[in-house]
Order: structure tokens, then C-alpha cells, then sequence
């Protein structure tokens, strides 16, 4: 797995909200090249291949690259000498940092937390999960699969995720959603700074490692 890390330093810190702005102008500035704003056509769009990702991080603009995404980003990134959020066009320097991680499932346990809030639930399984009948440690675990697939890493073993979890609520588009925070264990061996669940475009789900 090639993944490429990548903070825009700026004289600003930023909120989490930032994260959405950053990728809608790099959407509309790369708009013929769909890994950046994974859009398949003008109503469809893909949300399970999220190959280059927006996130803000210690309040620094960051961009993570997966793979194809990694190399793309590489390629381009040096267009990037100033982006626009809101109205206000602000300069940026990009600071690059590409490894090498080697995700796979071990007999190891490691321990994660959600840096961000974890957006788990779907329509469909929301309902389930509110009747009772759905298992968060099983989501989490369908998520770790669907990193796994998304990275073309053959998975040879049975995913193992338990987790502390908490309900908490955020406001997007004027929409009350259900998302998480906490800390969870698993016999995966992850990359810092990926993102699970849903709306990993713009950072949510992001994770990091607990030593």
C-alpha cells in the first residue's frame, strides 16, 4: 500500500468544518479527475472508494492519497499554490510525506481510537441499530473489510473488533446524524490517519494507533 500524507501550511488553523471546503475546491479546481471529488457522473457518486481524502488535523488542511490516489495527488499537489474557502483566498505550502504501511490481519490485538467521529450507520442499518439489532463491533469490523477491499489486500484471516463506543450528534445540512467516538480493538493492523465508516472524504472516522 502506497499512502501519501500531505498538510497545507498555512499562517490559519482550521476547524473540522474546513475539511469540507478543501474538498470542494480541489473537487471543482481537479474536476476532470473524479478521484478527487469521486463524483461518477452529474447524480451519482461513489462513496466507497474514497482514494484521496480532506481532513483538518491539529488545525492544518491535510489531504491522505491511497494507491492510485497517492500516486495523483503526487502528480498534481504543486498546482496547489493557494485555495479558496468561503471568499477568502488563502496561500498554501504543500508539505508531502509518502510511506509504505503494510495493512494485514495478524493474531496480534492492536488498540485505535476515532480521532474523528465515526459516521457508522447507514438509513437502513440506523434502524437497526435503534431497535437493538445491530452490533457496532460488527460494523466496525464490515468497515475494516471494506479498507481491506479498497486497498486490493487479500484478507486471509477473520477481521476480530470490539470496541468502547459513544453516541454523540452532529448537524450536517440541516440534518440531525448519529455518529460515535471511542476507542476499539482489533487484530487489524492499520495505518494511522485513515478514515472508517462513512463520509471518510472529509476526514470523518479518521483513526490513530494508542501505543
Amino acid at each position: 500500500m502506497k499512502k501519501v500524507d500531505i498538510i497545507l501550511k498555512t499562517d490559519r488553523k482550521f476547524n473540522s468544518n474546513a475539511a469540507e471546503g478543501l474538498r470542494g475546491y480541489c473537487g471543482n479546481y481537479f474536476r476532470n479527475i473524479v478521484q478527487f471529488h469521486n463524483h461518477l457522473d452529474e447524480i451519482s457518486f461513489n462513496y466507497k472508494s474514497s482514494y484521496i481524502q480532506y481532513r483538518v488535523i491539529d488545525g492544518e488542511l491535510a489531504l491522505l492519497g491511497i494507491d492510485e490516489g497517492a500516486d495523483i495527488l503526487l502528480e498534481h499537489i504543486e498546482e496547489l499554490k493557494s485555495i479558496k474557502l468561503g471568499e477568502e483566498i488563502i496561500e498554501v505550502k504543500p508539505i508531502v510525506t509518502i510511506t509504505f504501511p503494510k495493512p494485514e490481519v495478524t493474531d496480534t490485538l492492536y488498540r485505535y481510537k476515532f480521532d474523528t467521529l465515526w459516521f457508522a450507520l447507514n438509513d437502513i442499518n440506523y434502524k437497526k441499530y435503534i431497535k437493538g439489532e445491530l452490533s457496532l463491533d460488527n460494523q466496525l469490523r464490515n468497515n475494516i473489510l471494506e479498507f481491506f477491499k479498497m486497498c486490493k489486500i487479500w484478507v486471509d484471516k477473520r477481521i476480530i473488533a470490539k470496541g468502547e463506543f459513544k453516541e454523540e450528534r452532529i448537524i450536517k445540512k440541516d440534518t440531525e446524524i448519529l455518529v460515535f467516538s471511542g476507542e476499539f480493538e482489533t487484530n487489524a493492523l492499520l495505518p494511522d490517519n485513515i478514515s472508517l465508516g462513512k463520509r471518510k472524504s472529509i476526514g470523518l472516522g479518521r483513526i490513530k494507533r494508542l501505543k
